[in-house]
């Protein structure tokens, strides 16, 4: 038998290390309100990596429950993807390179993503 869920749990604090979780509402995750509109968190994973890690269904569940129909996941990372179905195709592509700033010439475009996406609707996340 595998780590139960208050095991799983400290895991992922400890992966964590120092670093504020959000612990509200039943949910522990690595994901910060940045402003009330815009949300960083770490890559939503799944399997073995989903033990210790977001687990992308507790991420996409999050997602429904404290913003339904309202938010929009801006996927940065270049070196995987996931199903973006899970999140209702609400997914917008904009890669990079881990641990590394994004390219200049990408500023502008996610940033107007962004602020198109927020302004449609006082109701808008990212």
């Amino acid at each position: 038998r595998g780590p139960g869920v208050s095991g799983l749990t400290l895991m992922r604090k400890l992966v964590s290390k120092k670093k504020k979780r959000y612990e509200h509402n039943g949910f522990s995750l690595d994901l910060a309100y940045i402003t009330p509109k815009i949300i960083a968190m770490g890559y939503p994973s799944a399997g073995l990596e989903g033990s210790y890690r977001n687990k992308v269904d507790e991420v996409v569940k999050f997602f429904d429950t404290m913003h339904p129909n309202a938010y929009l996941i801006y996927n940065l990372c270049s070196e995987r993807t996931y199903d973006y179905e899970q999140f209702h195709n609400r997914v917008a592509y904009f890669p990079f390179a881990d641990h590394n700033p994004p390219p200049f010439e990408m500023m502008r475009p996610l940033c107007d993503s962004m602020k198109e996406w927020m302004g449609e609707d006082d109701s808008h996340i990212c």
